[in-house]
């Protein structure tokens, strides 16, 4: 990301921390915004790959688990790169982008996965590129967010996915009331003033704490060549496609979703102890989970999505808790706005 990017975030008051904004300088006033207002975030800890060339659209289809033959200008997807072996090495939010694909994915992944990308264009008339420091990110999250892009920025959004663009400014609307802009990294701070002068500038959490509640992960360094795309509740979220052609580990996530032989599910808890991802869960004793995201919520705690054994889920709600290491907190279940195959226990008001 460009220096000139970030020192104009911190004059703004942004206190960052590596590739993310922690606040800028009242947590508990931008998390009741966040609650019940509108929030704006720059989202320094986001990547892009550019992917062009008259070989683009067939490349990326041999490589990415959904169908990228059914993106538009105007329509958003998204997918998951995997191993030969169906783990998961990245998860992406695909658009196109003038005259190329634009693959988002965490920050610390965009250099290796382009570069293992690399090494299957082969003789494909296709071109990659990271432009994580030649555009930046900002997201708008609450009820407002849509009004607030529409006015400001001309660009009129209604559902999940869909794409506007306009004036060189990209805008992406994502589940949970939220909008993300995507500009040039010249332009990032003139866009940035004109939206937050009508929202409360707001830390990271505010925009993590929807994606959480969305179910929505992301796979990073921490949590690379762990899981199946199901064992990330993807197909639940449109990210894979069962009636495309071959892409690597596509043999494996369609045998494990035809036989039904996905045991661990990613489900959605809050702690009050600080958690990281990687971090193991345990319940009797036995490690049976793994923490993909997680984020401070508004209360003080904190939430967290995990990828746990189903029999472990079901336990849990019958009353024996996971819990943060083997000695750890205690979590406690909370809902996603899905049900989970295989998880009879998991009621949708459960966990208030």
């Amino acid at each position: 990301m460009t220096e000139s990017w970030r020192n104009a975030l911190a004059e703004r008051g942004a206190r960052i921390a590596d590739d993310r904004v922690v606040d800028f300088g009242d947590h508990d006033r931008e998390a009741r915004a966040a609650e019940a207002g509108t929030t704006l975030t720059p989202l320094l800890d986001e990547g892009l790959l550019l992917v062009s060339g008259e070989d683009a659209q067939t490349f990326l289809q041999g490589q990415l688990s959904n169908d990228v033959t059914q993106i538009s200008p105007w329509r958003s997807q998204l997918a998951a790169y995997c191993t030969p072996k169906g783990r998961v090495l990245a998860t992406v939010l695909l658009w196109v982008a003038d005259a190329a694909y634009a693959l988002q994915l965490p920050r610390e992944l965009a250099e290796r996965t382009a570069k293992r990308l690399q090494m299957y264009v082969l003789r494909s008339r296709v071109r990659l590129a990271v432009a994580s420091d030649q555009m930046v990110i900002m997201g708008a999250t609450g009820a407002n967010a849509f009004d607030l892009v529409r006015a400001e920025l001309g660009i009129s959004l209604s559902s999940a996915y869909e794409v506007g663009a306009g004036g060189g400014i990209t805008a992406i609307a994502l589940p949970g009331e939220r909008v993300q802009v995507v500009v040039q990294a010249e332009r990032g701070i003139e866009i940035w003033d004109r939206l937050a002068r009508h929202c409360i500038p707001a830390g990271q959490d505010a925009w993590d704490r929807r994606s959480v509640a969305g179910g929505i992960p992301t796979v990073t360094a921490a949590t690379q060549d762990q899981f199946v795309p199901q064992m990330l509740n993807f197909e639940l979220l449109g990210g894979v496609s069962f009636r495309k052609g071959c892409y690597p580990g596509q043999e494996i996530v369609a045998r494990s979703q035809h036989l039904g032989q996905v045991k661990r599910r990613l489900a959605r808890f809050s702690v009050p102890e600080e958690v990281t991802p990687g971090a193991a869960l345990f319940a009797g004793g036995q490690p049976v989970g793994t923490v993909v995201n997680a984020t401070r919520s508004a209360d003080g705690g904190w939430e967290l999505l995990a990828v746990v054994q189903l029999e472990a889920i079901q336990a849990d709600y019958a009353g024996a808790p996971l819990r943060l290491g083997a000695e750890g907190a205690p979590l406690r279940p909370l809902p996603l706005p899905y049900p989970l195959p295989g998880a009879s226990a998991q009621r949708a008001g459960d966990g208030g």
